[in-house]
């Protein structure tokens, strides 16, 4: 079957280096790839809908047609189901429920879910972004790339991602960095439940009483990691044996983002939504355009503000870049405590680094 991305190129709806730049958002802020695409502004839903069909071999819906008929079919099946599950109903069909749904299902999976439902199904080909506009709209559910539209308004410039030309066999070969085995990773992404658990584990890790997470164990753990949140978690992890606070954020296209943060040793809920310009953040700028740790304690007050979001109540923060390809696409701040070892903290990071760098080749073989 072919890729999306391979279909959304052949079409000629897309360029390569256009699919780089969404693959790179794709994995650094876990938002589906076609998402990714249209909230940006590179394809339209209408040709996202027509490629997925095509990838699927199943009818096909876009976004206003999904608003139309789903809406007309709201009490067919439990909330739980459309809320929890991204199943719509949009009609039925010779005794067949059509649902539309952003995910493929096989047949065993299919006969599962009709179990689920009480009734017979029949799949029908729709965007994750036509999903999340639709949940937003009905269940007043936040859709997860909204953000991705601040980044449409300025372009970098001449800053071509990398692209993979030859695909070999080879992509199926362990990368050896350091004597550590870094394996192929996955296109994955968190649903909601996942997210949760992941929450949890997250906490009770940071509260756990054992013994604090060494930078070789770090090491195996990035190379072992299949999602931008398994980075974030061991990073932060491993920070919390010498701070109190730590937090990690996004640099894209002169915007920081929040991605994740504890403090006090707890996961701080909510510290995605934080976002700013990086002109107001001139710590985070200095990091980014020297590539280079920075350590002070000379805070601007938009500094000072989001440092108070984190309940930090330190003088002195340490700031750590996180690179991909040669470029700062992440910033790693935390309190400087006499416990925090900044060489060690850097070397942690530049693993980081290629753990992300990792993920986004992968999921660029998986695209096309």
């Amino acid at each position: 079957m072919a890729r999306l991305g391979e279909i959304l190129l052949s079409e000629k709806v897309l360029t390569s280096k256009e699919l780089d730049e969404a693959l790179e958002n794709h994995v650094l802020h876990g938002v589906k790839l076609g998402t990714c695409l249209v909230e940006v502004g590179y394809v339209t839903d209408d040709d996202l809908a027509r490629c997925l069909g095509k990838k699927t071999g199943q009818a096909f819906l876009t976004k206003d047609q999904l608003l139309t008929f789903g809406a007309q079919n709201l009490s067919v099946i439990s909330q739980v189901a459309i809320k929890k599950h991204r199943l719509i109903p949009i009609g039925i069909n010779g005794g067949v429920l059509c649902i539309a749904t952003d995910h493929e299902y096989s047949p065993k999976k299919q006969t599962e879910l009709e179990v689920f439902l009480g009734q017979k199904i029949e799949p029908v080909a729709v965007s994750g972004y036509a999903i999340d506009i639709f949940l937003e709209k009905y269940y007043g559910i936040q859709r997860p790339g909204r953000f991705l539209q601040k980044y449409s308004r300025r372009k970098t410039p001449e800053e071509a991602t990398t692209v993979v030309e030859k695909v070999k066999k080879e992509e199926d070969a362990p990368i050896i960095i350091d004597g550590i085995e870094w394996k192929c990773f996955g296109d994955v992404t968190l649903d909601e439940v996942t997210a949760r658990l992941y929450d949890d584990n997250f906490n009770s890790t940071l509260n756990r009483g054992d013994v604090p997470l060494s930078l070789s164990d770090a090491a195996k753990r990035l190379s072992n990691a299949t999602s931008r949140d398994d980075v974030a978690k061991t990073v932060l992890d491993f920070l919390s044996k010498s701070s109190e606070t730590a937090a990690l954020v996004i640099v894209k296209d002169g915007v920081v983002r929040g991605w994740k943060a504890f403090s006090n040793r707890k996961k701080l809920r909510g510290f995605e939504t934080f976002s700013s310009y990086i002109e107001t953040l001139p710590e985070v700028q200095q990091c980014v355009m020297t590539k280079k740790p920075y350590l002070g304690n000379t805070m601007t007050a938009k500094t000072k503000l989001l440092l108070q979001k984190l309940n930090f109540t330190g003088d002195r923060s340490a700031f750590f870049p996180i690179f991909l390809q040669e470029r700062v696409i992440a910033v790693l701040l935390c309190d400087e405590s006499e416990k925090l070892n900044p060489i060690e903290i850097a070397e942690l990071c530049r693993k980081a680094s290629y753990a992300l760098d990792i993920l986004i080749l992968r999921s660029k073989l998986l695209s096309c």
